[in-house]
């Protein structure tokens, strides 16, 4: 009985090894790589009674500065065949996903916001960070600049996100910025790392306005835009996803060093629904992926050199007993002669 039992428990740890094996090289890695065919749409607002300040450039009359609510809408959208062009030509494994994302008095539609941007991304579907690659493109106002690099983080974190620093990619300043590791945060039960990417006021560009935007009795006037930025993201740290974003911009006009106006001050952050709806899509994907990683190696990988060990152990004692036992039944030849029997 404890020759089978040890046979079982050896059998069954070695089981146990390999499965942790598995789960941590070969599993997670399968599970713990972005799709190809992306679909996805968020949502930003400003706060019920905190209006922003904007430029709007298609105001009857004339460029005009103007406040009110805002939102921000974007539509992320996965290539695939520029994904397995992009992976050939780069010899790795590249998604390229599709955003388009414009901002706007709500009810708007796209093709009357304030601005637009449509960039083509190509980045790495385990780390998440962007690559070089000759189709990556952005469209500004029907303006396509090709090919852009990009640098750092866009869409999302790496796979199991640290709690460290990334480089995070900015539209308006063309580069990325170190987005710091600020602490741990809870979002509809889940919990999520907060970054946080300070922009101080930088030029941008350089704009001809109307003179009355900037104070000045001139037609038209060359101005400085100025822009500034605090990026705050929550991220779930097992699929490295973006749970909430939450932006608070300031751009301005310079003249001659001087502020001459303000032309968007505005705090959006992505609103209940898309906050809910991503927890949902992501939650139980964390867990799966937390479990693969931690979970299954570890006590897997416990259980199964305890059962080994204790299988083993087993084997021997049975081995042992085995040994020690007689090697044949006695029988009536083996008994001493009976001493009359020898007399005679």
């Amino acid at each position: 009985m404890g020759k089978k039992t040890g046979f079982a428990a050896v059998v069954i740890g070695a089981f146990l090894l390999v499965l942790a094996v598995l789960a941590k090289t070969y599993a997670y890695d399968q599970l713990a790589t972005v799709p190809l065919d992306q679909e996805t749409e968020t949502v930003s607002k400003t706060a019920p009674g905190d209006d922003a300040t904007y430029l709007n450039v298609g105001a009857e009359g004339g460029p005009a500065i103007e406040t009110g609510p805002l939102e921000s809408r974007r539509k992320v959208v996965g290539q695939v065949e520029a994904s397995k062009d992009a992976s050939d030509e780069l010899d790795g494994d590249i998604a390229v996903w599709d955003t388009f994302s414009y901002t706007a008095p709500p009810g708007t539609p796209a093709e009357e916001s304030l601005s637009g941007t449509r960039d083509l991304v190509p980045f790495d579907r385990v780390t998440g960070e962007t690559v070089r690659w000759p189709g990556a493109s952005t469209e500004t106002s029907g303006v396509k600049i090709e090919p852009t690099v990009f640098y750092g983080q866009y869409f999302k974190f790496p796979f199991n996100t640290q709690k460290k620093d990334y480089e995070f990619w900015d539209g308006s300043v063309k580069k990325a910025t170190p987005a710091t590791y600020e602490g741990t945060d809870e979002l509809e039960g889940l919990s999520v790392y907060k970054f946080v990417q300070e922009i101080e006021p930088v030029k941008i560009a350089e704009l001809q306005v109307p003179g009355n935007l900037v104070g000045s009795t001139e037609p038209s006037v060359l101005a400085d835009r100025i822009y500034g930025n605090t990026r705050t993201l929550w991220v779930e740290p097992e699929t490295g996803v973006i749970i909430k974003g939450q932006e608070e911009q300031l751009a301005t006009l310079e003249v001659d060093g001087e502020t001459k106006a303000t032309i968007t001050e505005a705090k959006l952050g992505y609103d209940d629904e898309t906050v809910k709806a991503t927890v949902d899509d992501y939650a139980t994907k964390a867990s799966l992926l937390k479990m693969i990683r931690v979970w299954i190696p570890l006590i897997g990988g416990i259980l199964g050199v305890v059962l080994i060990l204790g299988g083993a152990v087993l084997l021997l004692r049975s081995r042992g007993g085995d040994d020690d036992a007689p090697k044949h039944a006695a029988t009536d030849s083996d008994a001493p002669a009976d001493t009359a029997d020898a007399k005679a």
